[in-house]
């Protein structure tokens, strides 16, 4: 992404990807005390707080539960659940682009139940590394469009939370520091058209804001934005339109900074190419 060329994706449904259940394989059942019952460690909300990530979704056929794992890399789901009652959902779509979306959360300790934003789910097991969840209702392949109906439950495995994928380490406002050349190998400052100001901000509800401005020109627009964490494209949407637009990879040049490369240099204030070669554009994390 760089300064010239924001536009900023809409968001993506929370829990879009939980009816990936084309094909059924094989059985699952553990979490089971010696009496054969499901272990809850209680009170509920103090033990689920933490990172998940879905591993396995069922359904229940002729009466048994029957698995259909998530082949890796493809719709991976992680729940961030924390202790102030905020979850923030990271969906990866089977074109690799990760959406993040946040929301509130809530049990209902009598009940048995967990609340992810507008979805309640049964707890059906919870240890320190593990938890189903389920229901019993429709859903929706968001690829297919085809709609499943029945019981379905899906089962989750702690992560690190220390561990953030680039789409998370993403979240934040990050102010634009300068306009390097690559010049004899070496990059050097090329700030001849830099803005006077420029800063982009990442939000973990899936939008985000896109700000530049030039003398007396000054340019702010907002939408909603996904990343392909493998290569570091981020999708954006302009706010109150549908239409994406895919930027440059970006590359973290450490947790705190990162750049766009490319090979056209506009000039901000006309909007037309003054430069060609080999430039990047670098943000760093702001303290704001």
């Amino acid at each position: 992404m760089t300064k010239n060329c924001l536009k900023l994706k809409s968001i993506l449904a929370m829990a879009g990807c939980l009816a990936m259940m084309s094909t059924f394989t094989g059985c699952h059942d553990d979490n089971k005390n010696k009496e054969g019952e499901s272990t809850i460690l209680k009170p509920i909300a103090e033990n689920i707080t933490g990172k998940w990530n879905l591993a396995t979704s069922y359904a229940k056929k002729d009466g048994k539960w029957v698995e259909s794992p998530i082949p890796e890399g493809q719709g991976q789901t992680t729940y961030t659940i924390r202790t102030d009652g905020t979850v923030v959902s990271a969906v990866m779509a089977a074109d690799g682009f990760t959406t993040l979306k946040g929301g509130e959360w809530k049990t209902d300790e009598e009940a048995g139940t967990l609340t992810l934003a507008t979805m309640t789910v049964n707890i059906l097991s919870l240890d320190a590394t593990s938890f189903e969840m389920g229901d019993y209702g429709k859903l929706t392949d968001t690829e297919t469009g085809e709609t499943l109906e029945g019981e379905f439950k899906w089962r989750l495995t702690r992560m690190d939370e220390t561990v953030k994928t680039p789409a998370e380490k993403l979240v934040g406002k990050w102010a634009f520091k300068g306009t390097y050349e690559k010049k004899n190998g070496e990059w050097k400052e090329y700030n001849q058209y830099e803005p006077d100001e420029a800063w982009v901000e990442y939000r973990e509800d899936g939008t985000g804001t896109n700000y530049y401005k030039v003398g007396n020109k000054e340019y702010k627009e907002g939408g909603g934005w996904s990343m392909n964490n493998t290569t570091g494209q981020i999708r954006t949407t302009k706010e109150g339109s549908e239409e994406a637009k895919v930027a440059p990879p970006i590359t973290f040049e450490d947790d705190n900074t990162y750049s766009t490369a490319y090979t056209e240099c506009y000039d901000p204030a006309t909007g037309q190419i003054v430069a060609t070669g080999e430039f990047k554009d670098v943000y760093v994390r702001s303290q704001e």
